[in-house]
């Protein structure tokens, strides 16, 4: 059965409202127990005083102990009040009859000295007794004052408790239930309001009427909503794009195939050059379903990272290689420069398509007998990799774009690839905890800046796996391998020289 949060927070209050209440009355009790208490022990300390002090006068005008202690008890004692004085041996020289018997406080023999409470059966007393000397003479003096009137007041206020507490838990609940549902009105509105909003509208909540939670509640709100439709939009932009994208190599395709079966028999040459057109478009029609996989695994957070150690300047002979048959074509020129020996922790095959891409993007862009240039630079714990080319630049509007989805700036490179390309690239870097930008460009040419954490030595080694380390074993191999080379050429050289 389902509870509305209105009822819960009264019966949050109510609860709270009986932990407090039964707090305080227990409090109240003790504390009231304890005054009282302490009320009649000073009562006892003064009518103690007054008796030793008529003692002290009686024993001075008669000649024995017993009438001074009658006369002295007949002048102290009362119905609120008993007295009874002692010999040091526990003989009784006189005694109130209202009091409590002298068994009870330890007449037996010597009375137990010390202020104690003793229950008879008329009632609690609280009993004084404390030996005196008086002129060479040693009485002991027990004063009684019944606890009859403190538990007639305990009493009271435990009545008063029964009768109070109730009422203060019912106005407990009736006033949570009235801070409830003023307190939950602003919400049950924006709950109202936002059932009737569409989402491919523009409404939100309006702006926040209020400046605390409701208020920053309704800004989060209207965050959430812009931020929802802006995914949609770019959601249903990219399905169109890849729409687009889709239907060209597909139309490709299929008008190659109807073209080669239209008739019964045709040249080899022919069904060469349609099967050659049907194998260029799979290709691009592969590349771009598994670029827009990756985007949509990257998307939901769902591609595994395998991250190693190895060494950076490996992976960009690598990625070279790879871009070396496209940049023959172009007749493009890709050299490299700075640092070497720079160990890096990541995903090598990421990071190995993000250089690939930012790569395949400057030879792209780049005049035939041009250049690209990659250069390594340390700066403390990141590694800036720099890709320069030397095409026509990036018009400044442009620059922030190129890294949207299926952006190409160029339409008449549409055929050589998807727009998808340093989209990849960013998210690539950006999963690493770096950046991929655009650090400058003009006529003359552009620079994208590679940003990317080190995370390297020891402790980079101790976080990879035992496949791992064979990996970063070779890598360190080739690069002493290399090094021995240089040196047996060195020497070889210094050799013939001399």
């Amino acid at each position: 059965m389902s509870v509305s949060l209105r009822t819960r927070l009264t019966v949050w209050c109510v609860v709270v409202a009986v932990a407090v209440l039964a707090f305080a009355a227990v409090n109240v009790l003790v504390i009231q127990q304890r005054l009282g208490i302490q009320r009649i022990d000073r009562e006892l300390a003064v009518t103690h005083a007054q008796l030793t002090n008529m003692l002290r006068e009686e024993l001075r005008e008669l000649d024995t102990p017993q009438l001074a202690a009658e006369e002295s008890r007949a002048v102290i004692a009362s119905p609120g009040r008993a007295v009874a004085v002692l010999r040091e041996d526990g003989e009784v020289l006189t005694t109130s009859a209202d009091g409590p018997r002298l068994g009870d406080i330890g007449a037996g023999g010597a009375p137990a000295v010390g202020v104690r409470t003793v229950a008879t059966t008329a009632g609690e007393w609280r009993v004084d007794v404390r030996p005196e000397n008086l002129d060479g003479m040693t009485l002991l003096l027990a004063i009684a004052i019944p606890l009859n009137d403190l538990a007639r007041d305990r009493q009271e206020l435990r009545q008063a408790m029964v009768l109070g507490i109730p009422v203060a838990l019912l106005l407990a609940g009736v006033g949570g239930l009235w801070l409830a549902s003023v307190g939950l009105r602003p919400i049950t509105r924006m709950a109202r309001r936002a059932a009737d909003i569409s989402i491919s509208g523009l409404d939100d909540l309006g702006p926040p009427l209020r400046d605390d939670e409701i208020g920053r509640l309704t800004c989060a709100f209207n965050d959430l909503l812009a931020r929802l439709r802006s995914t949609l939009v770019t959601q249903r932009q990219f399905m169109a794009d890849a729409s687009h994208e889709l239907r060209s190599p597909i139309s490709v395709i299929r008008a190659a195939s109807d073209v080669a079966l239209s008739r019964e028999h045709r040249l080899e040459s022919e069904y060469r050059e349609a099967l050659t057109t049907t194998a260029q478009q799979s290709r691009r029609l592969c590349g771009l379903v598994e670029a827009m996989l990756v985007l949509a695994r990257a998307d939901a957070g769902g591609y595994p990272l395998r991250p190693i150690t190895f060494y950076l300047d490996d992976l960009i002979d690598e990625c070279r290689r790879t871009v070396g048959v496209l940049a023959r074509e172009r007749q493009v020129t890709v050299t490299f420069t700075g640092e070497t020996d720079v160990v890096i922790h990541g995903d090598q095959e990421l990071l190995g398509r993000m250089l690939v891409n930012v790569l395949q993007n400057a030879v792209q862009h780049t005049p035939p007998n041009g250049g690209v240039t990659v250069d390594v630079r340390l700066d403390a714990t990141v590694a800036r990799i720099r890709i320069i080319d030397s095409g026509p630049g990036i018009a400044r509007e442009d620059v922030d774009r190129i890294f949207d989805r299926f952006v190409q700036l160029d339409p008449s490179r549409r055929s050589e690839g998807a727009g998808l390309g340093l989209t990849i690239a960013r998210w690539i870097a950006e999963v690493h905890g770096g950046s991929v930008t655009v650090e400058s460009s003009s006529p003359r040419g552009t620079t994208f800046s590679i940003v990317l954490p080190l995370q390297a030595g020891t402790a980079g080694f101790q976080r990879s796996s035992g496949a791992d380390q064979r990996v970063v074993s070779r890598s360190l191999q080739r690069s002493r391998d290399g090094h021995q080379r240089d040196r047996r050429a060195a020497a070889y050289r210094a050799g013939s020289s001399r």
